[in-house]
């Protein structure tokens, strides 16, 4: 099974919470294409979460994309190449303004900020 942690002290719902950690396995490599998901009771099992919980992250997962449905055999991983180009964009970019706006509330100022980006990104 793959690697999820849901934080049920989130004001994300957490189904977007699984179908955002979902997206991190398929974007890591760990779920690779045509990888078959763990059923919707087992995962809710295993995460204690209501079974709804977890066939509305796959609905997600599944309107958006990322996974097919096969009626009788589960949940499969299943996207275009182009998706995850759009996805990796998307969620870098959710990251950093997450992260700026916890930086701003902490007072950092953006010459502090990107002092820190220009001293990361040239020590690769």
């Amino acid at each position: 099974m793959f690697r999820v942690s849901i934080d049920f002290g989130s004001p994300l719902p957490i189904y977007r919470q699984l179908n955002y950690l979902v997206k991190l396995e398929i974007l890591s490599g760990r779920l690779e294409q045509g990888a078959q998901l763990p059923s919707i009771r087992e995962l809710a099992k295993s995460l204690k979460l209501n079974p709804n919980t977890v066939a509305k992250a796959y609905y997600t997962l599944e309107a958006e994309g990322f996974v097919e449905s096969r009626r009788g055999s589960g949940n499969w991983v299943n996207y275009k190449a182009g998706n995850l180009d759009g996805l990796r964009k998307g969620m870098v970019e959710d990251e950093w303004k997450g992260f700026l706006e916890r930086a701003v509330s902490l007072g950092a100022s953006s010459k502090h900020i990107l002092d820190l980006v220009n001293r990361d990104l040239n020590n690769e």
